[in-house]
Protein backbone atom coordinates (compact mmCIF):
# COMPACT_ATOMS: atom_id res chain seq x y z
CA UNK A 1 0.00 0.00 0.00
CA UNK A 2 2.70 2.66 0.65
CA UNK A 3 3.60 2.22 -3.05
CA UNK A 4 0.62 3.95 -4.25
CA UNK A 5 1.51 7.25 -4.35
CA UNK A 6 4.51 6.04 -7.12
CA UNK A 7 1.95 3.37 -8.93
CA UNK A 8 -0.33 6.78 -9.22
CA UNK A 9 2.19 8.62 -10.42
CA UNK A 10 3.91 5.90 -13.08
CA UNK A 11 0.33 5.52 -14.38
CA UNK A 12 -0.45 9.08 -14.99
CA UNK A 13 2.59 9.20 -16.64
CA UNK A 14 2.33 6.70 -19.11
CA UNK A 15 -1.06 7.30 -20.03
CA UNK A 16 0.54 10.93 -21.02
CA UNK A 17 2.67 9.25 -22.78
CA UNK A 18 0.55 6.69 -24.71
CA UNK A 19 -1.37 9.90 -25.98
CA UNK A 20 1.25 12.66 -27.23
CA UNK A 21 4.19 9.60 -28.28
CA UNK A 22 1.81 7.03 -29.01
CA UNK A 23 1.61 3.50 -28.12
CA UNK A 24 3.32 0.81 -27.46
CA UNK A 25 3.55 -2.58 -29.27
CA UNK A 26 2.53 -5.02 -27.00
CA UNK A 27 5.98 -7.00 -27.75
CA UNK A 28 7.74 -3.95 -26.85
CA UNK A 29 10.08 -3.65 -23.92
CA UNK A 30 8.88 -1.06 -21.27
CA UNK A 31 11.67 0.54 -18.82
CA UNK A 32 10.75 2.80 -15.40
CA UNK A 33 13.36 4.05 -12.90
CA UNK A 34 13.16 3.96 -9.66
CA UNK A 35 15.26 4.96 -6.61
CA UNK A 36 15.79 2.92 -3.59
CA UNK A 37 14.32 4.73 -0.48
CA UNK A 38 14.19 4.23 3.55
CA UNK A 39 10.69 2.75 3.27
CA UNK A 40 12.06 -0.16 0.67
CA UNK A 41 14.75 -1.57 2.70
CA UNK A 42 14.85 -4.74 4.13
CA UNK A 43 16.77 -5.64 8.31
CA UNK A 44 19.99 -5.96 5.60
CA UNK A 45 19.54 -2.35 4.53
CA UNK A 46 19.01 -2.96 1.06
CA UNK A 47 16.01 -3.75 -1.31
CA UNK A 48 13.45 -6.38 0.26
CA UNK A 49 12.96 -9.24 -1.70
CA UNK A 50 9.02 -8.50 -1.68
CA UNK A 51 9.77 -4.72 -2.62
CA UNK A 52 10.71 -6.76 -6.49
CA UNK A 53 7.81 -8.12 -6.74
CA UNK A 54 5.75 -4.75 -6.12
CA UNK A 55 7.68 -2.52 -8.55
CA UNK A 56 7.56 -5.12 -11.26
CA UNK A 57 3.32 -5.07 -10.83
CA UNK A 58 3.68 -1.34 -11.20
CA UNK A 59 5.79 -1.54 -14.23
CA UNK A 60 3.55 -4.73 -15.84
CA UNK A 61 0.32 -2.06 -15.24
CA UNK A 62 2.35 0.75 -16.91
CA UNK A 63 3.06 -1.01 -19.93
CA UNK A 64 -0.16 -2.11 -20.30
CA UNK A 65 -1.30 1.36 -19.92
CA UNK A 66 1.30 3.02 -22.56
CA UNK A 67 0.41 0.10 -24.83
CA UNK A 68 -3.36 0.69 -24.86
CA UNK A 69 -4.07 -2.69 -23.86
CA UNK A 70 -5.28 -2.23 -20.28
CA UNK A 71 -8.07 -0.07 -21.81
CA UNK A 72 -9.24 -2.57 -24.35
CA UNK A 73 -9.07 -5.44 -21.55
CA UNK A 74 -10.96 -3.21 -19.44
CA UNK A 75 -13.75 -2.78 -22.01
CA UNK A 76 -13.62 -6.70 -22.26
CA UNK A 77 -14.36 -7.09 -19.07
CA UNK A 78 -11.12 -8.46 -18.04
CA UNK A 79 -8.75 -8.84 -15.26
CA UNK A 80 -5.26 -9.80 -15.37
CA UNK A 81 -4.23 -12.22 -12.73
CA UNK A 82 -0.75 -13.52 -11.74
CA UNK A 83 -0.69 -17.40 -12.16
CA UNK A 84 3.28 -17.78 -11.20
CA UNK A 85 6.45 -16.19 -10.99
CA UNK A 86 10.12 -17.33 -10.65
CA UNK A 87 13.01 -14.91 -9.66
CA UNK A 88 16.47 -15.01 -9.47
CA UNK A 89 18.55 -12.60 -7.42
CA UNK A 90 21.53 -11.52 -8.69
CA UNK A 91 22.77 -8.33 -6.37
CA UNK A 92 21.78 -5.98 -4.12
CA UNK A 93 20.05 -2.62 -4.67
CA UNK A 94 21.81 -0.38 -1.80
CA UNK A 95 20.16 2.55 -0.14
CA UNK A 96 19.04 5.35 -2.39
CA UNK A 97 20.53 3.81 -5.39
CA UNK A 98 18.87 4.08 -8.76
CA UNK A 99 17.16 1.18 -10.77
CA UNK A 100 15.64 0.48 -13.65
CA UNK A 101 12.51 -2.07 -14.11
CA UNK A 102 12.12 -3.43 -17.27
CA UNK A 103 9.25 -6.00 -18.70
CA UNK A 104 8.31 -7.78 -21.88
CA UNK A 105 6.27 -10.13 -22.65
CA UNK A 106 8.08 -13.38 -23.97
CA UNK A 107 5.89 -15.52 -25.45
CA UNK A 108 2.13 -17.30 -24.59
CA UNK A 109 0.32 -20.52 -24.96
CA UNK A 110 -3.11 -21.36 -25.17
CA UNK A 111 -3.59 -20.69 -21.30
CA UNK A 112 -1.12 -18.26 -20.42
CA UNK A 113 1.39 -14.94 -20.97
CA UNK A 114 4.98 -15.05 -20.26
CA UNK A 115 6.53 -11.99 -19.43
CA UNK A 116 10.32 -11.24 -18.43
CA UNK A 117 11.16 -8.40 -15.63
CA UNK A 118 14.92 -7.29 -15.11
CA UNK A 119 15.53 -5.26 -11.81
CA UNK A 120 18.75 -3.10 -13.90
CA UNK A 121 21.47 -0.79 -11.70
CA UNK A 122 24.58 0.50 -13.20
CA UNK A 123 27.35 -1.29 -13.13
CA UNK A 124 31.02 -1.51 -13.61
CA UNK A 125 30.27 -2.26 -17.29
CA UNK A 126 27.44 -0.51 -17.95
CA UNK A 127 23.99 -1.98 -16.60
CA UNK A 128 23.70 -4.88 -14.49
CA UNK A 129 21.03 -7.66 -13.39
CA UNK A 130 20.22 -7.30 -9.65
CA UNK A 131 17.10 -9.56 -10.24
CA UNK A 132 15.54 -11.45 -13.95
CA UNK A 133 11.64 -13.15 -13.03
CA UNK A 134 9.16 -14.41 -15.61
CA UNK A 135 6.04 -13.90 -14.44
CA UNK A 136 3.08 -16.41 -15.53
CA UNK A 137 -0.24 -14.06 -16.40
CA UNK A 138 -3.67 -14.95 -17.06
CA UNK A 139 -6.83 -13.11 -18.08
CA UNK A 140 -10.27 -13.76 -16.48
CA UNK A 141 -13.24 -12.58 -17.85
CA UNK A 142 -16.94 -13.07 -16.64
CA UNK A 143 -17.19 -16.52 -18.12
CA UNK A 144 -13.76 -17.45 -16.23
CA UNK A 145 -10.13 -17.52 -18.22
CA UNK A 146 -9.81 -16.15 -21.14
CA UNK A 147 -7.71 -18.00 -24.25
CA UNK A 148 -5.06 -16.48 -24.62
CA UNK A 149 -5.77 -16.44 -28.52
CA UNK A 150 -9.01 -14.12 -27.26
CA UNK A 151 -6.54 -11.88 -25.37
CA UNK A 152 -4.30 -11.62 -28.36
CA UNK A 153 -7.52 -11.01 -30.27
CA UNK A 154 -8.99 -8.47 -27.78
CA UNK A 155 -5.59 -6.23 -27.35
CA UNK A 156 -5.22 -6.00 -31.21
CA UNK A 157 -2.15 -7.50 -31.39
CA UNK A 158 -1.21 -8.62 -35.45
CA UNK A 159 2.11 -9.92 -35.11
CA UNK A 160 4.27 -12.74 -34.92
CA UNK A 161 4.14 -14.63 -32.16
CA UNK A 162 7.71 -14.28 -30.53
CA UNK A 163 9.97 -17.21 -30.15
CA UNK A 164 10.85 -17.48 -26.14
CA UNK A 165 12.82 -21.09 -26.83
CA UNK A 166 13.41 -22.79 -24.01
CA UNK A 167 12.58 -20.41 -20.93
CA UNK A 168 8.66 -20.92 -20.90
CA UNK A 169 9.51 -24.96 -20.96
CA UNK A 170 11.50 -24.34 -17.93
CA UNK A 171 8.80 -22.06 -16.63
CA UNK A 172 6.31 -25.05 -16.88
CA UNK A 173 8.78 -27.82 -15.58
CA UNK A 174 9.22 -25.41 -12.00
CA UNK A 175 5.40 -25.37 -11.83
CA UNK A 176 4.89 -28.78 -12.05
CA UNK A 177 7.38 -29.65 -9.62
CA UNK A 178 5.23 -27.19 -7.16
CA UNK A 179 1.87 -28.75 -7.88
CA UNK A 180 2.74 -32.27 -6.30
Amino acid sequence: MNLIFRLFIRLLWAELQRRFRGPTGLLDEIRLTFRCLPTDLDANLHLTNSRYFSFMDIVRVAMMVRSGTWQRIRTAKLMPVLGSSSIRYRRAVKPFQQFTVTCRVIGWDDRWLFLEHRILIDGKTGEDAAAIAVMKTAFLGPDGRVATDKLIEVVGFQGTKPDSGPLIDRVRDVDAALTA
